[in-house]
């Protein structure tokens, strides 16, 4: 039977902070996979994760999957959080001989936190930062909110988890609102980009993902975007229905794409 070990941030555990460690006895890959769940930044769970990480894990990857404080957490506790578990999976993974680099998938506000792990520098966004920071190579997000300022024909639900998750109005502090987006620090040199997109998203839209790429690809950086076709937001959590099993095979190509990063 498949089993995997927990480890907490926090001894005795605290606030649920911990990552789940899925590591094959003999990895074939040279990268590792650091899930970040969604729910609107106040709700989830890591085994949200776990069934397409599942997936991953028989490919040969090792996976890692987060959880990060919640209840009344800001945005910079939560991205020091990921931050954090991201440097505790890598001590573990490197105390059992693996030595690659790490690719950061999130979806909807894990999305979010996953881009701003990968895309902005330590502590621009007011969190505390561990004391090692592990190499990002990539960043694959799904349904993902790429800028908090606001735009046409906002969802209602959508606009109010933003500023629920940032903590005061919009029309008080513009800039904190750009500094946690993630169009402001997505540059070419950025890690290279991947977003998963649905055909019936509503939540965030589509077309900011879209427009991110293509900035960026305009400056020679290496980004993409899929959509998927009768896919809802979040729709990436399993391995069953047909745009799932596409995204994931799409996932593997971009995966197997990468460029592998010698050792400094």
């Amino acid at each position: 039977m498949f089993s995997y070990p927990t480890t907490f941030f926090d001894d005795p555990p605290q606030a649920g902070r911990a990552i789940d460690l899925w590591i094959p006895e003999h990895p074939t890959k040279s990268q590792a996979l650091y899930f970040v769940h969604g729910g609107g930044w106040r709700m989830g769970h890591r085994e949200q994760m776990h069934a397409i990480m599942y997936g991953f894990y028989q490919q040969g990857y090792p996976c890692v999957s987060v959880c990060y404080r919640l209840k009344d957490a800001t945005i910079a506790t939560q991205l020091e959080d990921v931050r954090l578990g991201l440097a505790l999976a890598d001590r573990k993974l490197s105390e059992k001989g693996f030595s690659g680099d790490w690719v950061v998938y999130g979806s909807s506000a894990g999305a979010h936190l996953a881009l701003l792990a990968g895309l902005a520098a330590p502590g621009a966004c007011g969190e505390t930062v561990p004391e090692s920071s592990p190499r990002i190579a990539g960043i694959i997000a799904s349904s993902a909110p790429t800028h908090f300022e606001p735009w046409d024909n906002m969802f209602p639900e959508g606009w109010s988890c933003i500023e629920r998750a940032v903590g005061i109005p919009y029309e008080d502090n513009p800039e904190i609102y750009k500094t946690l987006s993630p169009v402001t620090h997505a540059t070419a040199q950025s890690p290279p980009l991947m977003f998963l997109l649905g055909e019936c998203e509503h939540m965030f839209p589509n077309k900011h993902s879209m427009d991110l790429v293509e900035r960026l690809s305009a400056d020679g950086h290496s980004s993409r975007y899929f959509v998927y076709d009768q896919a809802e937001h979040g729709f990436f959590y399993a391995l069953t229905r047909p745009a799932q099993k596409k995204a994931f095979q799409d996932v593997l190509t971009f995966l197997n794409e990468l460029p592998v990063q010698a050792e400094s």
